[in-house]
């Protein structure tokens, strides 16, 4: 992923996420819930999803404080009802 925060100060991006299986129990939870469509959740039991990532950050001066545009917008990128999983 591309650097969410890239200035002087500050420099934000997270590492590929790593893939992790996901059990059916956990499934069957999900689709109770409805927040996921058939489509999506038969992805979730083929492909698996993300699990875990890190999140490198590089700051100079020490902390500025927090960039929230860049936190709603790595929110939105990393939503996982949307997130599409390119490598595993």
């Amino acid at each position: 992923m591309d650097p969410f925060s890239d200035f002087t100060f500050l420099r934000q991006l997270f590492t590929i996420g790593e893939t992790w299986r996901v059990d059916e129990p956990w499934l069957d939870g999900l689709r109770k819930t409805g927040h996921f469509d058939k489509t999506k959740l038969d992805e979730f039991m083929m492909s698996g999803a993300v699990g875990s990532h890190l999140e490198l950050i590089q700051r100079a001066w020490g902390f500025k404080g927090f960039n929230q545009n860049s936190v709603t917008a790595i929110l939105n990128a990393t939503n996982p009802s949307t997130y599409q999983v390119t490598q595993a």
